[in-house]
């Protein structure tokens, strides 16, 4: 699996579950609550194939998915945030935002990307999706 994360040109590889989920927990404390982290995931280089955004705060995240069946994506669909405002997720220095009902449990997270991996790809069941807007 490859990510890109910050201002690196080059991806993070990650081959097993394990490292996927060391590379979460190193974003949880290197990303800053007031700009958290956004990953750019796939499961080749190309950062136009099937892929999916994974933001990641401390204990909490955002998961956006995209393949063959949902060009334009689907977002997780979490509780919605107390102030109802969106969620803003920062890749490379710019934010995206995401609904405020977004933002779903770490531990969602990290089972949505060990599916995903174990998947070969395929959107992870244990989110409930929403589209994207």
């Amino acid at each position: 699996m490859y990510c890109l994360y910050e201002h690196g040109d080059t991806p993070v590889t990650v081959s097993t579950v394990d490292e996927a989920d060391a590379l979460i927990g190193l974003v949880r404390v290197e990303s800053p609550s007031a700009a958290p982290v956004l990953l750019d995931v796939h499961l080749s280089g190309d950062p136009y194939a099937q892929g999916s955004d994974v933001g990641i705060t401390v204990d909490r995240g955002v998961i956006r998915y995209s393949g063959p069946e949902w060009p334009h994506g689907v977002v997780s669909a979490g509780n919605a945030s107390t102030d109802g405002e969106p969620r803003s997720y920062f890749y490379m220095g710019h934010g995206r935002e995401f609904p405020a009902n977004s933002e779903v449990p770490i531990d969602v997270v990290r089972q949505a990307v060990k599916e995903f991996m174990e998947s070969s790809g395929a959107r992870p069941t244990c989110v409930r999706w929403q589209d994207a807007p």
